[in-house]
């Protein structure tokens, strides 16, 4: 009977240890696991910053070859005069593929000339503003008074207006600028810092609508992001007819809307659109955005080139569109032009920037309803 005891004793603690041991070995292959994750993470991670760094540099010097089109860069001396004229970018944000450098497979670049994006400056804004407001003078009345206390140096609010003691009850509480000698803001999003701004504009990315680096008031229709066609007063309907239509060619004339927009609609739109002549952006001011693409894309990116049977091209283009619709943030810097024998001056780097809307790029001209049906009306 003894025997017996001992016997089950001895076959409990051997299951114990089996269990014991188990879980040791369990927990030591997650933690390697994990280990292997967060190395293979941690080297994604610095691959892609110096791959957005790298593109970020072919991307300026893109923009230094294309700002002056008579400028031929080097490598186009064996393509065809007919085939120069497609190395010519029109910076309006889609995916550029840089020709002359090679781009990192891991990140995707676009490329927003300024002057696709509303001036911000009071005289533009308070053209908006009456067209967003025309029956409500007196809101239009505070918004001005909260512009001008704003910038003033004094405490004293003016009759709708605002000052310091009413933005230290606001959470996170700060203080007005009251600086009389600046003439504008220093980025577009102070703007919604000053009282009822966020409210009108509410909804909209309104660093992707307006711009403080812009030489005209006006904007190039061929350039012009979603948000800002949207600011000015277009339905979403009109604004997808323009991008898609412009995708395939450039608008030319005034004439080239008109085919799709009423005559009075297109007087009242025309007086905010330019078509610069011979379609050359004459402006010095462009917002670099570089996407990093997901971990798991790259890790199938470094399969695919392991096969020389898959498309490489037509797998990156497809995993591009579906990472635009989905990450919408990109590593964005701004930059200004000095002359194609100077490098572009860096004005402004935002880590986490917010791409402009997208969504057109996944319509053609037989999704446009415009095309159809010009009578179509705006807002």
């Amino acid at each position: 009977m003894l025997i017996r005891s001992q016997r089950g004793a001895i076959l409990i603690i051997v299951l114990w240890f089996v269990v014991i041991a188990t879980i040791i070995v369990a927990v030591l292959a997650s933690e390697t696991r994990l280990s292997a994750k967060a190395v293979f993470y941690n080297k994604v991670g610095l691959q892609t910053w110096n791959d957005t760094l790298k593109a970020l540099r072919a991307a300026e010097m893109e923009v230094l070859f294309n700002m002056d089109r008579t400028y031929e860069p080097p490598g186009l001396e064996d393509i065809p005069l007919s085939e120069r004229k497609k190395k010519k970018y029109r910076f309006d944000g889609r995916v550029v593929d840089l020709f002359h450098y090679s781009k990192p497979d891991r990140v995707t670049v676009r490329i927003y000339d300024h002057a696709g994006q509303i001036k911000l400056s009071w005289n533009n804004l308070n053209k908006l503003l009456n067209k967003r407001m025309p029956n409500d003078p007196e809101k239009l009345s505070a918004l001005k008074d909260a512009w001008d206390d704003w910038f003033d140096e004094d405490d004293d609010k003016r009759l709708n207006g605002a000052e310091k003691d009413y933005y230290e009850t606001l959470s996170p509480p700060y203080e007005p600028r009251n600086d009389r000698k600046a003439r504008n803001i220093e980025t577009v999003e102070e703007l919604l810092l000053i009282k009822g701004f966020a409210e009108v504009f509410k909804g909209v990315e309104i660093s992707n609508a307006f711009t403080l680096y812009s030489n005209t008031n006006k904007i190039d229709i061929n350039l012009a992001t979603r948000e800002a066609l949207m600011v000015l007063g277009l339905d979403s309907e009109m604004v997808n007819t323009i991008l898609t239509k412009r995708r395939e060619e450039e608008f030319k004339n005034k004439s080239d809307i008109n085919e799709f927009m009423e005559p009075e609609q297109l007087t009242e739109f025309w007086g905010w659109v330019s078509i610069p002549r011979g379609n050359v952006s004459r402006s010095r001011y462009y917002t670099i955005a570089i996407q990093a693409k997901k971990p798991e894309e790259i890790a199938k990116l470094a399969e695919t080139k392991e096969d020389d049977t898959v498309n490489t091209d037509k797998e990156l283009d497809e995993s591009t569109s579906q990472q635009v619709q989905k990450n919408q943030r990109a590593y964005m810097v701004t930059v200004e032009t000095r002359g194609k024998d100077k490098f572009p001056r860096i004005l402004m780097v935002n880590p986490y920037g917010v791409l402009p809307d997208t969504h057109h790029e996944q319509f053609s001209r037989s999704d446009d309803n415009h095309s159809k049906n010009p009578s179509t009306p705006f807002k």
